[in-house]
């Protein structure tokens, strides 16, 4: 996002006009979605020698879509942390990094890649991204059977994940390299000097998931906020105003000082944070 706007800015710097954010142009779409590969299976079983690694599909049946996934499942446990991953972070970019780091604490994971990405066909907007998860977490429970479910969004996804947790009784929330609300995210982005210059006009979807609001005014269950001291996607002061924002009495915020916006499980505070996290739950 911060790139996003940084652009916008200096192009807005030199010629003075009004820049929308369109929710078209910022949720990424692949060109075209391909079926997981047998290689692709085989090598993430490899690397999770503690689950089975086994595609899902989830039908979304009154708009004939396919949702497809994996369920990485550790058969001593049924405890599952669904992953929302961000934007553009299809479940083979996740599988690179993101579930090899998960599959580290021994719970079922369970990630779907969402419209137009990856391995399912469709376009993306907020509101089917919001539907589709809720859907998921209906199917983990249901269908997979999760005695305990946790929900875990990184980036974009975080906010999709605060959607559920407003509407689905979670057991435990994961923001990782959030954010409060668009209003924030785009002031916290410009450059003081071009706010007088220009003004950015944002698609009004985008103020349908406010995170700062879901935990101040709905999710009160346990939460765990991770942020990158350098992320600039994300900015640091959005991190804190995120967990300070929120009305839960079991939360915890863990920044990783040196990292990034995609590097936070490098660090080994984040990574003993989530094994107390998990813990206790």
């Amino acid at each position: 996002m911060k790139r996003i706007i940084t652009t916008l800015s200096l192009s807005a710097l030199l010629i003075g006009c009004t820049t929308q954010i369109k929710e078209s142009d910022f949720i990424a779409q692949d060109e075209s979605t391909i079926a997981y590969s047998k290689t692709f299976i085989n090598d993430l079983n490899d690397r999770t020698p503690n689950h089975d690694v086994k595609p899902i599909t989830l039908n979304v049946e009154d708009e004939s879509i396919e949702l497809n996934g994996l369920h990485l499942d550790n058969n001593k446990t049924t405890k599952t942390i669904l992953y929302i991953p961000g934007n553009g972070m299809s479940v083979e970019d996740a599988a690179k990094n993101a579930l090899i780091n998960l599959a580290q604490y021994q719970f079922d994971i369970v990630i779907f890649d969402r419209r137009g990405l990856g391995a399912t066909k469709g376009k993306a907007s907020i509101t089917n991204l919001i539907k589709d998860a809720n859907l998921s977490y209906q199917f983990t429970k249901g269908q997979l059977g999760a005695s305990t479910l946790i929900v875990h969004g990184f980036s974009l996804g975080s906010f999709v994940a605060a959607q559920v947790a407003k509407q689905q009784p979670i057991d435990g929330l994961i923001m990782e390299g959030s954010a409060t609300n668009i209003t924030e995210w785009v002031d916290e982005a410009m450059p003081w000097y071009t706010k007088v210059l220009f003004d950015v006009q944002v698609d009004k979807a985008f103020y349908t998931v406010d995170n700062k609001k879901v935990l101040q005014d709905t999710y009160k269950g346990p939460l765990l906020v991770i942020g990158g001291g350098k992320d600039e996607q994300t900015p640091i002061a959005l991190t804190h105003g995120l967990f300070s924002a929120s009305q839960s009495q079991n939360k915890q915020l863990v920044i990783a000082d040196e990292a990034g916006h995609n590097n936070m499980f490098e660090n080994e505070d984040v990574r003993t944070a989530y094994q107390t996290f998990l813990s206790h739950l």
